[in-house]
Order: C-alpha cells, then sequence, then structure tokens
C-alpha cells in the first residue's frame, strides 16, 4: 500500500540559538529554550499522515482523504503519503 522507503528525518534548528534540536527532543540543547510548538508544526505533516492511517485502518476513508491531502500541503515531498492519498482516493472513485 505505500513505499517502504524511509521518511528522513526533518531538521528542526533553536530559532533562538541555531543550533540543531535531535528530532526527539523538544527543548534546544544550548539554550533550553521550549521548542515543542516548532517541532509540532515542523512534523504537521507526519503527523496527519499518522492520523490517516488509523483512519484508514478504522475503514473512515473520507477522514483518511482530508487528512492526507492536509499533510501533502504541509509537506508536499511526504511519499508514503501521496500513495496513500492514490489508493484512497481509487477507493472512493475520486
Amino acid at each position: 500500500m505505500t513505499s517502504e522507503a524511509a521518511v528522513p528525518p526533518i531538521e528542526v534548528p533553536c530559532p533562538q540559538c541555531a543550533v540543531p534540536v535531535e528530532p526527539e527532543s523538544l527543548r534546544c540543547p544550548s539554550c533550553r529554550e521550549d521548542l515543542a510548538a516548532l517541532v509540532r508544526l515542523r512534523y504537521a505533516g507526519r503527523i496527519d499522515y499518522n492520523e490517516a492511517l488509523a483512519a484508514v485502518r478504522a475503514g473512515d476513508d473520507p477522514s483518511a482523504l482530508v487528512l492526507l491531502r492536509r499533510a501533502l500541503a504541509a509537506e508536499p515531498g511526504l511519499l508514503p503519503a501521496r500513495e496513500l492519498l492514490a489508493a484512497v482516493e481509487a477507493r472512493l472513485g475520486v
């Protein structure tokens, strides 16, 4: 259904000191700035993609369609979302 290719991590530099932040961290390792909101914004496409996967598993293709379109608007190069969107659109006939 979706590509097995690994999706590269998103780089999130601290807006205060420009130090790169580890993907799983929500604080800058240098200045300790809280980056939770920034990380959420940067990962919005992937979060929507994961929610779309859950919707597909639950049989809710209309919700998955909305989530996948939103995921691709946030991150156009997210290949697994593009592939899943094509499958969902085919099932829905859109």
